[in-house]
């Protein structure tokens, strides 16, 4: 049975919960989380117990108690179903920017027909319109206050000690 542990202390390690889970049951596997560009835990993983009866053992009794000062989350894992691919982001994703090297036909190099590089089964796709945002309008709001220069030092007034000449 394939558990979900949450709300982990990020110094919490494998060997912590392969010897905390042990205890109810015998353990098939531990995985905490990590960033893949950082290494730090996500504070979650998952454990796997040989059977079914330890993986309902510690549901019951370890979800809402207090590891390493942080009360974590123990219930079953849900299975993961197929995900979704992302879409493309600006600038492209992968090694090569975006930029298409070769055909994108799954790698033959066949010329293609023309016909605009659409195949029959997809009908192009509708151009967009440009629409221009407006700006707004930048004395909308009345004209700008303009900023004074601080002079610095020399000109103005005299203080007092500059007409008292005798001492």
């Amino acid at each position: 049975m394939k558990l979900f542990v949450a709300k982990l202390n990020r110094e919490a390690v494998e060997s912590d919960l392969l010897e905390w889970f042990g205890a109810m049951g015998a353990v098939k596997s531990v995985k905490i989380v990590t960033d893949r560009d950082t290494g730090q835990s996500k504070c979650f993983g998952f454990v796997e117990m040989e059977d079914k009866d330890a993986g309902q053992r510690a549901i019951s009794e370890m979800n809402g108690q207090e590891y390493m000062e942080f009360r974590m989350v123990v219930k079953e894992a849900e299975e993961r179903g197929a995900r979704p691919s992302r879409p493309p982001q600006a600038g492209g994703s992968g090694p090569s920017g975006g930029r298409s090297f070769g055909s994108s036909d799954g790698g033959s190099s066949a010329p293609r027909s023309g016909g605009g590089g659409f195949s029959k089964d997809k009908k192009p796709a509708p151009k967009k319109k440009k629409v221009q945002k407006s700006k707004p309008d930048k004395y909308s709001d009345g004209p700008r206050q303009t900023k004074m220069k601080k002079t610095r030092g020399g000109g103005g007034a005299k203080g007092w000690s500059d007409y008292d000449e005798e001492f």
